[in-house]
């Protein structure tokens, strides 16, 4: 059976991606190399049973956090027929350069530019062809908590994974690459397929912490709040508290009356 790895950064939406790909039947296994369980499920992908295995969120395939510790091991004791990079488009800058890491494996693979109406949203526009072209393999855009484009981010992945290609592993520890000029082919990359807003448009809970965060103003809004915050209680509690009262009071009356 042909399996298909996912991978990306936290908070890029590989979890809800992985759960509307694999529907409710996803399970939890353990895997040779590795002490800890993975979440796993096994799907129809056209006309082939095909099993998918979540990995945890990693910054850098190089690093020597627990969570990258296990995505190497993994990667290194268990072939993988398809690498499913999972990015998020509001941060593709920081994104990127571990998206080339994992190209580097030599692996077959398909990114899914996830989040795109936020990235829409903050003006962020994107040239596919050139992406896909620095990247060098299929580019899918895509809101995984709407599901735009996910049918045919899907249909990506199951002609992808029906080409022929040997099933792989990176064969040591040194494949797992980290150096600046990740980085740096990351900005050229960058320049030729990614258009930035010349201000990059704040969300309202940015806007909200411009204000909350400030060096200044930070502190006297936060004792604001909470004054606001106990102002609220009281001038709420209290006519709800007498209310409650007078009901018992009813009630204990009728019971005195009934005696």
């Amino acid at each position: 059976m042909k399996r298909i790895a996912l991978l990306g950064m936290p908070n890029t939406g590989k979890s809800t991606f992985f759960n509307r790909l694999t529907g409710a039947g996803a399970r939890i296994g353990n895997w040779p190399g590795i002490t800890v369980d993975l979440l796993s499920a096994k799907i129809l992908l056209g006309t082939e049973m095909v099993e998918v295995v979540d990995l945890p969120g990693l910054y850098d395939l190089h690093g020597f956090a627990e969570d990258e510790q296990v995505v190497r091991r993994f990667l290194l004791n268990n072939p993988v027929d398809l690498l499913c990079i999972i990015l998020n488009a509001t941060q593709i800058d920081q994104q990127l350069p571990l998206a080339l890491q994992l190209r580097r494996l030599g692996l077959r693979a398909v990114a899914i530019m996830n989040m795109t109406d936020e990235a829409e949203q903050l003006g962020i526009r994107f040239d596919a062809a050139a992406l896909a072209a620095g990247l060098d393999c299929p580019v899918c855009f895509i809101s995984a908590k709407y599901g735009r484009g996910f049918p045919e981010a899907r249909e990506t992945l199951r002609h992808v994974l029906s080409l022929d290609a040997p099933t792989a592993s990176p064969t040591s520890q040194t494949d797992f690459v980290a150096d600046e000029a990740l980085i740096a082919e990351a900005e050229k990359l960058i320049a030729r397929s990614v258009k930035m807003p010349r201000v990059l448009e704040y969300g309202l809970s940015e806007r909200i912490d411009r204000f909350a965060l400030h060096p200044v103003l930070g502190v006297p809004l936060f004792f604001l709040a909470l004054f606001l915050l106990f102002q609220a209680v009281y001038t709420l509690g209290t006519p709800l508290q007498d209310g409650v009262a007078w009901l018992l009071e009813q009630f204990r009356e009728l019971g005195l009356v009934h005696l």
